[in-house]
């Protein structure tokens, strides 16, 4: 089998810093409220459906239906967290481990406790995740948050004078993301640029507190799919003759207090800043899907079924790989661990997105121009730009328990 060339790099929770940078820049469309409540349908799909990207302003949060509730805000956090039960307490994450300073002393630990507070201590950025916890993420839906459901009108029914907001399904876990960057000379810099190994539609992020820059540029998948779409005719293509210029083809998009930015993290390369301000920087978000979602194996809706998202650490591919690739072999291993998986079963202590599909690579042993043999992965099918490498598990690796691919594993098959 000849050895084809390709990269791989390391992923923090689902992504990744490195990539091809395309010469086409997208825009992101904007959609400002004003005086209306909702956004007409049409509106919406006009300007979502082709970038896969909608920054919506002039969201007015609704009263509460208990006159005397308040809203979330950046007091609750530390409470919020300690609600939690342990399973999502276990999701907390460090957004950028370099730039995490929970207190004015370098020696502090970072936990939880000794940043979730808003006052005027610590520097950092940090994540986690309300799923286990169904009554607390219920009270949250029902009676806390300024916005739960996109602001788009159900129907474009010159008819219709309600107030239904358009039909969506949501995935199991919210996200919040907490940062705090008081009295600095410079932004505080979140996971590094990346792509989400998703199936969902999209990914609505609320900015409930402060500023956050987000910085954008489109996958090649997504510039496909425009390619091959005669109805786009909003993108702007740049002609770049170096690299040099090409990495400077990204969007900023600045969400403020208030704001929506509504994003297919799988077909987005995304990163995100938080400016120096006097705020905590707090958003949180819901991954949506337009229609009911199936599973290959079983006809039954995936919200009926058990499905968890974490917060972990993985290893993708940068660019579309075909099938039969070698990745790596054991004289050339990185440092890295790929999770094993059996053939249709569902992934959900990593990721349930990928569960569908299956591992995409398996442990194989090759034979070299010497008649000698060594350990290589190999893809066992073609992967997608920004998916997760997943190893198929042996019956061997099944009765043990084995659940990762790393160097030493490599060396041991050998």
């Amino acid at each position: 089998m000849a050895e084809k060339e390709t990269s791989c790099t390391r992923k923090s929770c689902c992504g990744s810093a490195c990539a091809p940078r395309p010469p086409i820049v997208y825009e992101v469309p904007l959609l400002d409220l004003q005086d209306s409540t909702l956004i007409p349908r049409s509106a919406f799909q006009d300007a979502y459906d082709s970038h896969q990207a909608l920054h919506i302003r002039g969201y007015k949060p609704s009263k509460l239906a208990n006159d005397d509730a308040e809203f979330f805000h950046a007091d609750d956090v530390k409470d919020l967290f300690d609600s939690l039960g342990e399973q999502d307490k276990a999701s907390w994450c460090i957004e950028n481990e370099k730039n995490h300073k929970p207190n004015d002393d370098d020696d502090t630990e970072a936990k939880p406790g000794n940043f979730l507070h808003n006052n005027n201590k610590g520097r950092g950025y940090c994540s986690f995740l309300v799923q286990h916890s169904q009554e607390v993420l219920e009270d949250l839906l029902t009676s806390r948050l300024p916005m739960v459901h996109l602001p788009v009108k159900e129907s474009d029914s010159k008819d219709d004078n309600s107030t239904a907001t358009m039909k969506v399904n949501y995935g199991p876990a919210l996200w919040l993301f907490f940062g705090k960057n008081y009295n600095s000379n410079e932004s505080l810099l979140g996971r590094p640029e990346h792509t989400d190994s998703v199936t969902h539609d999209g990914t609505f992020h609320y900015q409930l507190s402060g500023t956050k820059i987000w910085r954008l540029r489109p996958t090649a998948e997504l510039m496909e799919q425009n390619e091959s779409s005669p109805s786009n005719k909003k993108r702007k293509v740049e002609e770049s003759e170096s690299e040099k210029e090409a990495s400077n083809h990204h969007i900023e998009v600045e969400c403020k207090e208030g704001d929506i930015l509504l994003l297919n993290t799988r077909l987005w390369w995304h990163s995100t800043n938080i400016p120096s301000q006097d705020d905590p920087c707090i958003s949180y978000a819901r991954d949506i899907y337009f229609s009911e979602q199936k599973h290959e194996c079983e006809n039954e809706p995936q919200s009926n079924r058990e499905s968890s998202m974490t917060n972990v650490d993985g290893t993708w591919a940068t660019e579309a790989i075909e099938a039969d690739t070698i990745l790596f072999t054991e004289h050339n291993m990185p440092d890295i661990e790929l999770p094993r998986v059996q053939l249709r079963t569902e992934m959900a202590s990593f990721l349930d997105n990928t569960a569908s599909e299956g591992p995409n690579c398996q442990l194989v042993e090759l034979e070299d121009d010497e008649g000698g043999t060594f350990m290589a992965v190999v893809t066992l099918r073609d992967i997608r730009e920004g998916e997760f490498f997943t190893l198929l598990e042996s019956d061997d690796e099944e009765e043990s328990g084995d659940e990762d691919c790393s160097e030493e594993a490599l060396e041991e098959e050998e």
